[in-house]
């Protein structure tokens, strides 16, 4: 098994998710809404080919840093609420299937090394203490959505209890960010575009550091 990370180590790696994830968007602002600009031409132009590059990107996101909030949030305005609702919950059920097969097949010391052993091992307590409830309410927290199911794999959940609690949790995902995706192009309104991409992910990091403060209280 790979050796813990040091509390430096474990929380640099945690700010460099956290600054990919949100501080991308932020920093590139301008970048982002042309980008934006160009998805929407393009799902206009070939809807089901950016389907295919949202799903895509998705699902990569249980092996890479994709930024989630500004893929969903450009799914819902590329789509609209119901097919972007749609899209987004596929794309997240991919990577949420990706990361528990990395976690129950890929085998106990390739996670280790990926995650680090204390960070997963605290995942593996949470998957097996809290089971589908943890996975259910993760599903919007940046770093947490992409850990808890590679760590649901490790601890040889049941992969249809696993399946149902994901696909509830990133249903309700998708329900939020298509609405906000949605309205930002119904209302021209950059605000609720940079509120997806970065508000968010945000807050519900933020939330769910409050919720462990509290827990430990």
């Amino acid at each position: 098994m790979a050796d813990s990370p040091t509390p430096l180590r474990r929380w640099l790696t945690i700010i460099v998710l956290l600054a990919l994830v949100v501080g991308v968007p932020l920093i590139f602002q301008e970048e982002f809404l042309l980008i934006s600009e160009r998805v929407l031409a393009a799902a206009d132009k070939r809807p089901f080919a950016a389907a295919v590059l949202i799903v895509a990107a998705l699902t990569l996101d249980a092996f890479l840093p994709v930024p989630n909030g500004v893929t969903n949030t450009l799914a819902g305005a590329a789509f609209g609420f119901a097919i972007g609702t749609f899209v987004i919950w596929l794309g997240l059920m991919g990577g949420s299937s990706a990361g528990y097969a990395l976690g129950r097949w890929a085998a106990r010391p390739l996670a280790a090394r990926l995650l680090g052993a204390d960070d997963l091992e605290r995942a593996h307590l949470l998957a097996e203490r809290a089971g589908p409830f943890a996975l259910i309410v993760s599903r919007p927290v940046p770093i947490l959505c992409e850990l808890t199911p590679i760590a649901a794999g490790v601890a040889g959940m049941e992969f249809r209890s696993f399946l149902c609690a994901v696909a509830l949790g990133n249903l309700g995902v998708g329900v939020v960010y298509a609405a906000i995706g949605a309205a930002a192009v119904e209302r021209t309104s950059t605000e609720l575009l940079m509120l997806g991409a970065i508000g968010m992910p945000l807050a519900a990091w933020l939330g769910w550091q409050a919720i462990e403060r509290w827990r430990r209280s």
